[in-house]
């Protein structure tokens, strides 16, 4: 396979990385990645070095919340966010009291505006899962045997067809130390 073929390759699963993560919107998270795709081998790695997620989010950030006769009325403005807001209140007021007018307009039931402008969001676990949901995608057909190192900062997976070689999940470790190392300048 020509250098020509195999730059080919990687802009089409960078160009993809990329689109999947603004539909998914967790650009702004990912601070950095490496895409290893070997034809000979044949493996697919990714890492990805995670920008810090805000320790919480208040619902202001997301919505806007104004009192309403009922109790109060969130209209959501950052759509990325409704699975968890609607989470949140659920949890906090029930179910019963979390009314959904539309995809972006709830009542909350005998909640007060205030309260709910400062409740706050946990975002990590959330985003973790959007940017692994984004790798899964972009992962090359029958690539099904996979190895994941996660933490806090980083996030690697290496997959294969076959069987996993040593050697391989030993290239993955490094890279997804050295994604560690990497943040003060590349």
């Amino acid at each position: 396979m020509s250098e020509h073929d195999e730059s080919f390759a990687f802009q089409n699963f960078d160009t993809i990385l990329r689109q999947v993560m603004a539909e998914l919107g967790v650009s702004r998270m990912v601070t950095d990645y490496r895409i290893m795709a070997d034809p000979d081998a044949p493996y697919f790695l990714i890492s990805l070095r995670l920008g810090k997620a805000r320790s919480s989010v208040k619902i202001s950030d997301m919505a806007m919340v104004d009192p309403s006769p009922a109790g109060a009325k969130i209209t959501i403005t950052d759509e990325m966010w409704a699975p968890a807001l609607l989470t949140r209140l659920w949890q906090e007021y029930g179910r019963d009291a979390v009314e959904q007018l539309t995809r972006f307009e709830i009542i909350v039931h005998g909640a007060s505006a205030e309260d709910l402008e400062s409740m706050e969001l946990d975002p990590g676990e959330e985003l973790k899962s959007k940017v692994l949901d984004a790798v899964w995608r972009i992962f090359p057909e029958g690539f099904k045997v996979r190895h994941n190192l996660v933490d806090d900062k980083v996030m690697t997976i290496i997959g294969t067809e076959h069987d996993l070689r040593d050697e391989w999940i030993k290239i993955a470790e490094d890279l997804h130390e050295r994604m560690h190392h990497d943040e003060e300048g590349d």
